[in-house]
């Protein structure tokens, strides 16, 4: 899926892209393993047509470069040149603008395997536990693959990423250096360890830095190298680095948009606010999710402490995204990302008033998105979404018994959900109530329960452990949080207050 997409009913989609088939599967694969077992990393797809196969190739390379729009338009020629070639549909998913198109893609793709080989069959499955945010059977789909084709480095790596979205960030590395093993010349496995070594505990910049670079040198030409590199300046904090990287991707492809993004993400840390929204109009016209030009904007004065300019530009384009766009899904994924940001700014800033504005008008935005992807699990996520915010309100309008009862109804909602994180934003909520009853040391158990590869909520640790008279403790976390150099509506938030926090003696 694409990387920026907020997938916001179903927060395991901001996942890497699995049975209970194992054991019909296993035998399969076993008594064709020396037909069907590809070396390196060569992937099986099945098409007649070369073109078809060509094109495909094309859109999985820059997949691996994480160049969205290229991919995606290679994976669209692929389909207008064989529609029957399933697996371009299932990989076509990941560059997803939409709930609907994501869904769409999978559901196409799946009709349309019935000649595909055994590897195509999995995948696809695996893909499907995305819609049903069953995060146990994804990994155990994607262990099945890597057991069926040990020699491939991408079923390696793809099981590495189930690793990380269970947040076992030990056998990921293991992964995607085995991966890297089987294939030293593909581009997988060293973007991947980058990408670990950077935003996964421990961290080790040095290892980033390193794995980076090897993907430059595998792909001098690719834009989604030199974003990788440049991301990997930026965690180090050197933002002009960073910003070279960045503009040398847009060079390398000034259509994609993610190097506009990225390279105003760098004048943000440079000071540049006014640079970096002429980068993030530049983003949204090159980008068919255009909201996250927007969006990033609206961070962009929310790093100068300017809440009010914020939440003012994106209530406007949340009340034009119906006249702005034909397509009723895409407006609707567009409005529901600008009002879930003003209601995290609300919540952050304690403004009940906006809040009780945005609430309303999400909630129905939630139930149209869960019905576009159309399983029961989405409804699930939805009407958890809907008691999330419903709990959320309460506690900031000081309401904190009906908070607590929301969030406990939000719990009960979830558990049907088969994933060992499911509880997290439960976890969160309680803590935020817990701080607000200021009952610090609840608040702690709380938040060390939630998810903390978000910085936010790593920040709302800090600050519990702060209370909780544990000094040392939300010290070391706020020096994590504030050396966090990614931009996300909660850094926005938090970044120059904890820059203050810790410049004071």
């Amino acid at each position: 899926m694409k990387k920026n997409l907020k997938l916001l009913i179903l927060p395991l989609f901001v996942c890497f892209i699995s049975c209970n088939e194992a054991a019909s599967n296993k035998e399969e694969a076993e008594n064709n393993k020396e037909k069907t077992s590809p070396k390196k990393t060569d992937i099986i797809a099945t098409t007649k047509s070369s073109e078809a196969m060509a094109s495909f190739q094309e859109g999985l390379a820059a997949l691996d470069l994480n160049e969205s729009k290229k991919a995606r338009n290679a994976f669209t020629k692929a389909i207008e040149q064989d529609p029957t070639m399933g697996i371009a549909y299932i990989l076509r998913a990941n560059t997803a603008s939409s709930f609907k198109e994501y869904s769409d893609d999978i559901n196409a793709g799946k009709v349309k395997l019935d000649s595909a080989n055994n590897w195509e069959k999995m995948y696809a499955e695996y893909q499907s536990t995305n819609l049903a945010g069953d995060r146990k059977k994804g990994l155990e789909i994607l262990q099945n693959i890597a057991t069926a084709y040990p020699d491939m480095a991408r079923a390696q790596n793809d099981l590495g990423n189930g690793f990380a979205g269970n947040n076992q960030f030990d056998k990921a590395r293991e992964q995607y250096q085995k991966a890297i093993q089987l294939n030293p010349s593909w581009v997988g496995g060293y973007a991947s360890l980058a990408g670990s070594y950077m935003f996964n505990e421990p961290k080790d910049l040095k290892k980033a830095e390193e794995n980076s670079l090897k993907v430059v040198e595998l792909a001098p030409k690719s834009s989604g190298a030199q974003i990788t590199l440049g991301d990997c300046y930026r965690a180090q904090n050197d933002f002009a680095k960073a910003k070279t990287a960045y503009a040398k991707a847009i060079e390398l492809n000034p259509t994609e948009p993610e190097g506009y993004y990225k390279e105003g993400h760098a004048n943000i840390y440079l000071g540049n606010f006014d640079e970096a929204r002429k980068n993030y109009a530049d983003a949204g016209n090159n980008d068919v999710q255009k909201s996250f030009g927007i969006i990033n904007t609206a961070y962009s004065y929310l790093f100068q402490n300017n809440s009010t300019s914020a939440l003012k530009l994106l209530m406007d384009e949340a009340m034009k995204t119906d006249t702005v766009s034909a397509n009723k899904s895409k407006s609707d994924n567009d409005k529901s990302n600008y009002l879930t940001t003003c209601a995290n700014i609300a919540v952050h800033n304690g403004d009940a008033t906006t809040l009780k504005k945005v609430v309303p008008m999400l909630l129905p935005l939630s139930e149209r998105l869960a019905n576009d992807l159309g399983t029961p699990e989405a409804k699930i996520f939805a009407q958890a979404d809907k008691l999330n915010w419903e709990s959320l309100l309460a506690a900031t309008e000081g309401k904190y018994d009906e908070a607590i009862a929301k969030s406990e109804a939000m719990k009960v909602a979830i558990d049907p959900i088969k994933d060992d994180r499911k509880f997290e934003g439960y976890h969160y909520n309680m803590g935020f109530i817990n701080m607000k009853q200021k009952k610090y040391a609840d608040a702690v158990t709380h938040f060390e329960k939630a998810d903390l590869n978000n910085m936010y909520n790593k920040y709302w640790l800090a600050k519990a452990n702060e209370a909780a008279g544990n000094k040392d403790k939300a010290t070391s976390l706020f020096k994590e949080v504030a050396a966090y150099n990614f931009n996300d509506v909660g850094n926005a938030l938090v970044r120059e207050e904890v820059k203050k926090k810790l410049a004071t003696p």
